[in-house]
């Protein structure tokens, strides 16, 4: 029978050696979590909504070419809102999530969108992004409008650049019906990276 015999200094040896690799141990730990904790405060996300309106009008008289009734109608849209006043200066990024296009208003039945519709978001840059209608859109059986999300890099980019220019949302194109009243709202759906306050 092996009997070996503990005093005092290897206990504090053995502590100490313990207590060391507790404190590499949190300190792994620590270091493969502050990753994480180190963006969340050199970071901030907001989530919010970008919206425009457009009050549109069609033509009364019809087009030489065509019986179609034309319109075109633009308004800005406004990339700081109320959800980003605060982070204006201090955006690094933003991601487009889901843009829509809905009706919120129509004063007739029967009105229809005619294909070749342009539905355009651009800026006083020169960039733009067009989405065109491939088929008729009647607007008494659908009243909203994915748009493709093949877009939303270009839209990224036509937004970040609001601190040096204005962001513009259009529509042009033709209906069956003159006289028209449309009220037309483009929603985007938008994550922004920002610097903390």
């Amino acid at each position: 029978m092996a009997y070996f015999y503990i005093n005092r200094k290897n206990l504090k040896y053995i502590a100490m050696k313990t207590a060391i690799r507790i404190f590499m141990l949190l300190m792994l730990t620590a270091g493969l979590s502050s990753c994480e904790m180190i963006k969340g405060w050199t970071e901030v996300e907001i989530d919010t909504t970008l919206e425009a309106e457009l009050d549109i009008l069609t033509d009364d008289t019809e087009l030489k070419s065509t019986e179609d009734f034309g319109f075109n109608k633009s308004a800005i849209l406004q990339v700081i809102n109320p959800d980003l006043e605060d982070y204006a200066d201090l955006i690094d990024a933003i991601e487009v999530e889901s843009v829509t296009i809905e009706i919120e208003e129509v004063d007739q039945s029967g009105v229809i969108l005619l294909t070749g519709t342009e539905f355009i978001i651009s800026n006083t840059l020169g960039s733009s992004y067009t989405w065109t209608l491939l088929n008729d859109w009647d607007l008494d059986n659908n009243f909203s409008m994915p748009l493709p999300s093949d877009s939303y890099d270009d839209l990224n980019a036509i937004l970040e650049a609001y601190d040096t220019s204005d962001v513009t949302v259009s529509a042009n194109g033709t209906c069956n019906k003159g006289s028209v009243h449309i009220l037309l709202n483009y929603s985007l759906e938008i994550k922004v990276t920002s610097s903390p306050l």
